[in-house]
Formats: C-alpha cells, sequence, structure tokens
C-alpha cells in the first residue's frame, strides 16, 4: 500500500494489542477448553460481537514464531521473506551490533549444568534473581577474553535469557553456526523449539565447510568453557548451592544471525507513525529499523499484572503516534510452565484492566486489534505454529456472527486476514478489500 493510499483511507487511530503466547489447545485440565475458552472475557467476547474476527497463522505451518517474527508479522513484514534470526535484532535492540566490522549475535539461556548427573535445566528453575544475573554477567566480561580483535558484549534479562554478541573490526564472523542449546534446531533463519530436548548442552559447529563458520564456531566454544569456568567459581553460585538451588553455571546460546534484516520503514509503507511498547530487545531492534519509537515496557520488580496494566494504559492514550502496538507477555510464561490455571488468570488479568479500560477509552475513529504473537500450548510448553485468533473492532470493520475471543471461534471470522502479515493491509484498506 503506498502512503497517500493509506492517508486517505485510514485516518483514526490503531491500536494493536498482542498477547503473547496466549493461543493454546484443549487442554484436560480446563475440560477440554483451550485458556482462552475458559477464562471469563466478558470485554474480549463484547469485541468478537461488535467486530471481526480471524485465525491467523503467524509465519507458516511448520514454522513456531517467536516473538520478534510474530510482531514483524503483525506489523506487515512476512518473516519467510525478511527474517534473518533472532540473534541479529536481539543484537541491535541491546546496541551489540557493529554497523561496521563484523558482527554475530545470539539469543542467550542461563542454564544449570550437572556433568556428574547429566542434568540439564535450559532456564535455571526461572529462579534467577536479576541482581545475581547482573553479577554473573558482569564477572563474566571482567574475566573473559577471546583475544585479538574479536570482542564480545553480554546481557541478561527475564531471569534466564540474555544476549550475545560477537563483533570485530577486521575479522569476519558468520551466522552458520549451530546450536549449544538443545532445545532448539536451526530451520533457515528460525529457530524451531525441540519437543523433547536432549539433556547434553551441544558443541557448536559450522554447518558446512566455510572456515569463517569454523572459526565462529571456535570462538562461541571457547566463550562458552571460559564464561562457565566463571560462573562455577563465582559466589552467586555458591549461595545458589548453599541455599539447595541449581547453580546457574552454563551460558546456552542459539538463533545465530550475522544480517540484519533489510526492511522498508513503516511510515514509508503505511503512511502512519508507528511506536511500540514491548520488553524484549529483538522488538527494540526491529522498531529500530523500521523507524518506530520504542518504549521498553514490563511489570517492575514486585508490581503486580493489574497494576502494571493501570499504569501502562494512559501512557498508551497519549501516545502520539497514530498506531500504537503493545506486547503483554502475561500468559506466555504459564504456557512454557504447564499451569493452564494460572494462564487463565493471566488472561483474565488483561481482559479486566486493560482491554476493558482500553476499550472505554477509545474515540469513534479509533480501531483495537486483539491477538497473539504466537501460541505457548500448556501441553507442549514451548512455542507452536497453531494459528492465533484475532479480533478487530472499529468504525471500517464490520462486525461478523463470532460471538466470543478463542482460537475455534476466530475460525467463523470474516475479517479476512489468513496470515498476520496480510492483517494490516486488510485493516488500512478497509471494506473495499484492496491490498496496495
Amino acid at each position: 500500500m503506498s502512503a497517500s493510499g493509506a492517508e486517505h483511507r485510514f485516518t483514526g487511530r490503531l491500536f494493536i494489542v498482542v498477547l503473547c503466547g496466549g493461543a493454546d489447545r484443549p487442554v484436560a485440565e480446563l475440560g477440554g477448553l483451550t485458556p482462552f475458552e475458559a477464562a471469563a472475557t466478558p470485554r474480549l467476547d463484547a469485541l468478537a460481537r461488535r467486530g471481526s474476527s480471524a485465525a491467523l497463522e503467524v509465519i507458516a505451518p511448520d514454522v513456531p514464531p517467536e516473538s520478534d517474527s510474530g510482531a514483524m508479522a503483525l506489523l506487515g513484514y512476512d518473516p519467510v521473506t525478511h527474517y534473518t534470526g533472532r540473534g541479529p535484532l536481539e543484537g541491535l535492540g541491546m546496541d551489540f551490533w557493529r554497523p561496521e566490522g563484523h558482527s554475530v549475535a545470539f539469543r542467550v539461556n542461563f542454564a544449570s549444568w550437572d556433568p556428574g548427573t547429566r542434568r540439564l535445566d535450559r532456564r535455571t528453575s526461572r529462579d534467577l534473581d536479576e541482581d545475581d544475573q547482573t553479577t554473573l554477567v558482569e564477572e563474566i566480561v571482567g574475566q573473559v577474553s577471546l583475544g585479538g580483535d574479536v570482542a564480545f558484549r553480554l546481557t541478561g534479562f527475564g531471569r534466564h535469557r540474555g544476549i550475545l554478541a560477537l563483533t570485530s573490526e577486521t575479522v569476519p564472523l558468520s551466522g552458520k553456526v549451530t546450536n549449544t542449546d538443545p532445545g532448539f534446531v536451526s530451520r533457515g533463519p528460525f529457530g524451531v523449539p525441540v519437543n523433547a530436548p536432549s539433556a547434553t548442552p551441544e558443541t557448536c559447529a559450522p554447518f558446512d565447510d566455510d572456515p569463517v563458520a569454523a572459526r565462529t564456531a571456535e570462538l562461541v566454544n571457547r566463550f562458552v568453557a571460559a564464561s562457565a569456568e566463571v560462573m562455577q567459581r563465582s559466589e552467586v553460585n555458591a549461595r545458589r548451592r548453599a541455599l539447595g538451588r541449581r547453580p546457574a553455571n552454563l551460558l546456552l546460546v542459539r538463533d545465530a544471525g550475522d544480517t540484519l534484516p533489510n526492511l522498508a520503514g513503516f511510515t514509508e509503507r503505511t503512511g502512519r507513525s508507528l511506536s511500540m511498547y514491548g520488553q524484549v530487545p529483538a522488538e527494540r531492534g526491529l522498531a529500530r529499523l523500521i523507524g518506530a519509537r520504542f518504549t521498553r515496557s514490563s511489570p517492575a520488580r514486585g508490581q503486580s499484572e493489574p497494576d502494571y496494566y493501570r499504569e501502562v494504559l494512559p501512557e498508551l492514550l497519549a501516545d502520539p503516534a497514530d498506531t500504537v502496538f503493545v506486547h503483554l507477555k502475561g500468559p506466555d510464561e504459564p504456557g512454557h510452565d504447564g499451569r493452564p490455571l494460572e494462564k487463565v488468570r493471566a488472561i483474565e488479568d488483561i481482559d479486566a484492566h486493560f482491554v476493558g479500560p482500553l476499550t472505554e477509552a477509545l474515540g469513534e475513529a479509533d480501531t483495537l486489534v486483539v491477538t497473539c504473537d504466537h501460541a505457548t500450548p500448556c501441553e507442549l510448553g514451548i512455542h507452536s505454529p497453531d494459528r492465533v485468533p484475532a479480533v478487530a473492532v472499529g468504525p471500517r470493520v464490520a462486525a461478523d456472527a463470532v460471538s466470543e475471543f478463542g482460537e475455534k471461534a476466530a475460525l467463523g471470522g470474516s475479517l479476512g486476514a489468513r496470515r498476520a502479515s496480510d492483517l494490516l493491509s486488510v485493516l488500512l484498506s478497509g471494506p473495499d478489500g484492496g491490498r496496495g
């Protein structure tokens, strides 16, 4: 769609609310319902009755999305065409990417590995304190060196997550290397989760005989080994062991990439400004590439999700952009942990404390979309490529026969978007059905 077409056809504000990992499969514990279907969601159901629904394929039937590729798709950029891996977006989002020279970046998990029992906890039980994680990062940065012209940058966030980037002015680096995290395999640029991963960390290896990839793999293995030695002797882990907790003593790397996506600016493509609210560094990287304003937005330490929703809503409503994208993390981790009742509660909190007040505050010309970036089924504990429900409500969206928000109900919708990357053009083109 040209900018001029978008300007003439769609003039109100557009809010895109993304419920991270909200989509699911029927759960026995919920009487064969999904968390969306089991949750009390009167505000989402009211949107379904007022608007039009769709069941969106986020990327492809065999590619489970991540939050970054899901966001890319929902903003109209097809990941099949544009995605170059999560690592580069994470690295760019943390300012770890070297615009000149060479860079390769990875997603990282702070894991716990016991060679004696051969037990690997890929997420260190999700109980790694933020301060302890920061201390581990500082110790690694202060004590590990790769030598020569190759430098590394490391950060941690979200208890067990992190980002690693290798950079050099002169030494070529390649993203064509395997994961050391057995929970993911590479399918082109996409990291695909493994349903029953090995209990043993992998060794990084080149995908082919490319000497640059071989050199990069060797650097990764050296870094992993050296950082493990630092973490093993850290006082952080001495305290964890004394408390009966597993030590955070190994970094698992995945989703390598050495090239940033080549994306046209959002305003150039749509004629609209964009503001993104999220907590994933890769989303900040995506925002930088497409010319969007990014605001890191997540609950403060100790803050409840409802209190966070009440705090962020006025900021969203006052944002000067005419397209506002917000990523709400609440439902995702209960899906990863196989806790359907907690996922139901997370969805109900969003319905009551976010969707309801946001809907009431919208103007007559505004359009609201609620959907998901991916599914995280409780029975799997990992992302899946399942279709996700979407509902749109606004002055230019005709109501269909769908009366509730959920996976099955959305299949009967008539919004007109089959894939997530189609959604924006369908909304902006309006009733005439043009794609532009």
